[in-house]
């Protein structure tokens, strides 16, 4: 074999590894694709159809009025990511939130592990950092769902979540609902409010675990977009680009990106 062709070799090989590295299809790394109405995809099948009309009809209007997504996601395994990892990837690959205002939300909740995370976008970390999300589940929704009540749980925490935005954008909540900052641990009955966050401190070890978790999964990882470097800003995955229009249907994501803001409990 000449020196040109060993050279070429060469480089097709290394243009396999690099993209065996950082490309796998969504069916791959585990990770479902939007449906079309995007805003609420219960892929667990565990959410009444009136409900799910609800939290789609707000979601949208939230959407029109200020260009942030909230977007819930049920699934009935996690498939061996963390939550923060999954909410996070979604976000990320559906783009959800404007791409310029990274102002996207994702409500995940896992039926088998008996989990919910809700992952904020970048753009409004600041207006729901981690103690506001964790104590939004706490309080609109964990009762619900430790009793397996997934659809009433799922609707106050979607309310609320978009309640709260509303607020950050200086427009008017839905009539009697008051902020999460107007209230005391009291108000939480009983319930201890342990914040489950992700911040940069996990970049630390991420390095450490990086090898481990790529040797448990025994495949390509998700790339160098993906949860595992979920403190840099990485422009986001897109779903299609801009807001969808036209009924409950044909939705898609914004572009938005995601860090490793938000929180989660275990139920």
């Amino acid at each position: 074999m000449t020196k040109v062709m060993k050279k070429i070799v060469s480089i097709l090989l290394l243009t396999f590894f690099c993209l065996s590295l950082c490309g796998c299809s969504n069916e791959e790394s585990g990770f479902p694709t939007a449906t079309d109405s995007f805003y609420v995809n219960d892929y667990a099948e565990i959410i009444d159809s009136d409900d799910e009309q609800e939290m789609l009809s707000k979601a949208v209007a939230l959407n029109n009025a200020t260009t942030a997504q909230v977007v819930v996601v049920t699934v009935e395994s996690l498939n061996g990511y963390e939550p923060w990892e999954y909410a996070l990837e979604i976000g990320r690959e559906w783009g959800v939130g404007d791409e310029e205002k990274d102002n996207g939300i994702v409500i995940l909740l896992s039926t088998d592990e008996r989990e919910i995370y809700i992952a904020v976008g970048y753009g409004l970390e600041g207006a729901l950092p981690d103690s506001k999300t964790g104590r939004i589940i706490d309080l609109y929704g964990l009762s619900y769902l430790k009793e397996d009540n997934f659809s009433d749980g799922l609707l106050n925490i979607t309310n609320a979540v978009i309640n709260e935005v509303y607020i950050e954008y200086g427009l008017t909540p839905a009539k009697g609902y008051t902020s999460i900052d107007s209230l005391t641990d009291s108000d939480l009955d009983g319930e201890t409010v342990t914040e489950v966050s992700v911040s940069w401190v996990i970049l630390i070890v991420l390095l450490i675990l990086f090898f481990t978790i790529f040797r448990h999964r025994g495949g390509p990882f998700i790339g160098f977009g993906g949860p595992f470097m979920g403190g840099f800003h990485s422009g986001g995955f897109h779903s299609g680009g801009g807001r969808g229009s036209g009924g409950f249907g044909g939705f898609s994501g914004g572009g938005g990106s995601f860090g490793g803001g938000g929180a989660g409990r275990g139920f």
